[in-house]
């Protein structure tokens, strides 16, 4: 069998690129990394029948995140038509996720209230002492306003978000907990009220926030 390093040399035409090869000796996985000026870059890193590739500037996805899982004629006519679409310039104008965000700050005025050490600390202190705290957030690219509230261990793709898109981020205090759930049992519900708890984290952490009393939440603001 062929490995995964031939059958993209083999198969794939780098046009102007620069081809870099490195793979892991403790699992097999492999990096290909096809290079332009500008510092552009087509990305396949993963195995033999599982793995992503997509286009990177300034070490920041600017094109979707493909999934492959097995390396077929069809699957490389994509990875050949995106490289073709590099050499052909169609990336030039895609802005990274820093520059989206430097150009959404400087079209609304706004100002940073928090930065990586302060969302880490907020992060990791509900991890430990409120998983099942009520939360909401919005980011710079969400069209609207979130209606709902939901839990941090429901949202996968919250531990993988780059925390500076995050616009606010709210914590319900006050909100209701069902007991007692059952077939031969009627369901019951208890407030829970959580607000001396959460004041006393966010002023460990010296971290700004505004109580809102009609949603009984803290606020807490990435950018105003």
């Amino acid at each position: 069998m062929q490995s995964i390093h031939t059958i993209l040399c083999e198969k794939l035409n780098s046009r102007s690129g620069v081809i870099k090869i490195s793979s892991s000796k403790v699992d097999d996985r492999i990096y290909f990394d096809i290079s332009w000026e500008g510092d552009f870059h087509f990305i396949v890193t993963g195995w033999m029948h599982y793995g992503w590739y997509y286009v990177q500037r300034d070490k920041q996805c600017i094109s979707p995140s493909y999934v492959y899982k097995e390396l077929d004629n069809r699957e490389l006519s994509v990875m050949q038509h995106i490289i073709d679409e590099i050499e052909n310039g169609k990336y030039n104008n895609k802005k990274t996720e820093k520059e989206k965000i430097k150009q959404v700050l400087e079209e609304r005025n706004l100002t940073s209230f928090m930065n990586n050490t302060k969302w880490k600390e907020l992060i990791d202190s509900i991890m430990e002492n409120m998983r099942d705290i009520p939360i909401q957030y919005k980011t710079f690219f969400d069209e609207e306003e979130p209606s709902i509230y939901w839990t941090i261990d429901a949202d996968e793709h919250f531990f993988h978000m780059n925390m500076r898109i995050v616009e606010w981020f709210k914590i319900r205090s006050k909100f209701e907990k069902v007991l007692g759930q059952g077939r031969l049992i009627e369901p019951k519900t208890c407030v829970t009220d959580k607000q001396s708890e959460i004041e006393r984290m966010l002023n460990k952490f010296s971290i700004p926030y505004e109580y809102d009393d009609v949603e009984k939440c803290f606020i807490i603001f990435g950018y105003r």
